[in-house]
């Protein structure tokens, strides 16, 4: 990528950004936060069982986990007080030392609750990455570049969960919070380095405050709270699709552990595909038009998952395809986003991320009830048509469009 000079309305000039080392500084630190979120969560039994605990303690953690992102918001009023720098400092800090204290961890409960101030710590780092691409790279290039940083997610499971297996059955259950917790500390240094590169108050403000202002502002701005809709009820299918899946290929399949294991794995390609493709075709045709075109596909792919419910392969088939419809949207949505209100990004990025938790907590809350009632069918027909319902919110939005990126 080329270098920017892009900088917030009415910010001084700053230092110019080489793009290509500060995304990559910015994958690092996101993929090390990524995996230490994502990976644990398999290996959660072999952690009870070095305290002698019972596992199922953890079974309030999926929901807690969620609820870590609705503090995502407070980011925008915090940049406003301490600086974007600052801000990460503190964000980054506090996940690296959520890592680092594992070892002295006294018991499974205080496992558990570093765990979920790690949530939270990576909740509040999210938004900065995004207010960053915002400002950073022109919006013609956002949708490559934020399809760039989002690959951490999906490279969180598929090199984290191998990571943290090998690192247990090496060492001991902490060993790969540490692990992690290093590649923080580099990932922030290099952040700091070629990324968010010095210490302002957004918007050229000459006296830092905490404003709590910009968050009332996004529920005046109607792109913005059609963005939001989007995410809430798209990370509402989502969840419901993840949670019920399994249940039903066992039930109806008889797949072991091990075959549900490794169809996981083959879901998680589905997420990098979608990067992949988010970064090559996002900005080539459009972020609206890619934004509505894989939400419907997404849509669609319920259908067909309710259509092949009793056979294995062509359900495999459509589940792939759910997965990698709705990474594609999400990426694409968070180019959209990151328009939405460009005087405040950082808070706008905090309401999606809080916004796709909020989606998420209440499909774990139902999702398990529903499948019990209404079977696979039933869950995936409200996912159908809460995804229907997020397209026919999109279509309002309306932010500044480029035309296709051209070969």
């Amino acid at each position: 990528m080329a270098t920017s000079t892009a900088v917030p309305a009415g910010s001084a000039a700053r230092p110019t950004i080489r793009l290509a080392p500060a995304i990559a500084s910015l994958v690092l630190l996101r993929g090390a936060m990524d995996a230490a979120y994502r990976a644990p969560l398999p290996f959660l039994v072999y952690i009870a069982a070095a305290f002698g605990a019972d596992p199922a303690q953890a079974g309030w953690l999926a929901v807690a986990l969620s609820t870590a992102g609705l503090v995502a918001p407070i980011v925008g009023p915090l940049e406003g007080w301490l600086g974007r720098r600052r801000t990460t400092i503190v964000a980054s800090g506090a996940f690296i030392g959520m890592c680092m204290i594992m070892p002295f961890a006294p018991s499974y409960s205080a496992v558990l609750s570093l765990y979920l101030a790690l949530g939270v710590a990576k909740a509040l780092f999210t938004p900065q990455v995004q207010a960053f691409i915002g400002d950073a790279v022109p919006y013609e290039r956002r949708g490559t570049a934020i399809g760039f940083v989002e690959l951490s997610w999906a490279l969180g499971w598929i090199i984290g969960v191998p990571v943290f297996g090998l690192l247990i059955e090496w060492a001991t259950w902490w060993a790969p919070f540490i692990a992690f917790g290093l590649t923080g500390i580099a990932g922030l240094a290099l952040v700091l380095h070629f990324a968010i590169v010095r210490d302002a108050t957004p918007c050229g403000r000459a006296t830092p405050r905490f404003d709590l202002g910009s968050m009332r502002r996004v529920w005046t701005t109607p792109a913005a709270v059609l963005v939001l809709a989007l995410g809430l009820l798209i990370s509402f299918s989502s969840q419901l699709a993840t949670l019920t899946y399994a249940p039903w290929l066992v039930a109806q399949f008889g797949l072991t552990p091990a075959q549900l294991g490794l169809i996981s794995i083959v879901l998680g390609v589905a997420d990098v595909v979608a990067e992949v493709g988010a970064i090559v075709l996002v900005d080539r045709i459009g972020k609206r038009r890619s934004v509505l075109a894989a939400t419907t596909l997404y849509a669609a792919a319920f259908v067909l998952v309710i259509a092949f419910s009793k056979s294995l392969g062509p359900l495999m088939a459509a589940l792939f395809l759910l997965f990698l419809t709705f990474e594609y949207a999400l990426v694409a949505s968070l180019a959209v986003a990151s328009e939405a209100m460009p005087g405040a990004r950082a808070t706008m990025g905090g309401f999606v991320v809080a916004t796709y938790s909020i989606g998420r907590i209440v499909a774990s809350l139902i999702a398990l009830p529903l499948f019990g009632l209404a079977g696979l069918g039933g869950v995936m027909t409200v996912a159908a048509i809460s995804t229907v319902i997020a397209v026919g919110a999109f279509w309002f939005v309306q932010v500044k469009e480029e035309a296709p990126a051209q070969r």
